[in-house]
């Protein structure tokens, strides 16, 4: 047996097989891909956020005037802000942030 001696019949016999196989393998995948298709689920608190982020940008800015009056309260110096209600209302963030 001589070890540099070049037969490509065995060669061209493997190439053969593996171009049928390729062409094998693109048949069945063109025809699923027609008839697979992504799929996305949105659940209904993602629906739910962006319902409602959706309504909170074509909602008007109601509070303008309220912000107006308060900041011209704020240098004028005449706001007195209710120390106790602010404190009740931390409070109760704070509870329900940990529930």
């Amino acid at each position: 047996m001589k070890i540099n001696q070049y037969n490509p019949t065995p060669l061209k016999a493997y190439s053969e097989n593996r171009v049928k196989d390729a062409a094998a393998k693109t048949q069945p995948q063109s025809q699923s891909s027609a008839a697979s298709r992504d799929v996305v689920n949105v659940s209904s608190q993602a629906r739910l956020i962006g319902t409602a982020r959706q309504t909170a940008t074509e909602s008007p800015d109601v509070r303008e005037q309220k912000v107006k009056d308060l900041r011209e309260q704020v240098r004028s110096g005449t706001y007195k802000p209710d120390i106790r209600k602010t404190a009740m209302n931390l409070v109760r963030d704070e509870v329900d942030f940990l529930r």
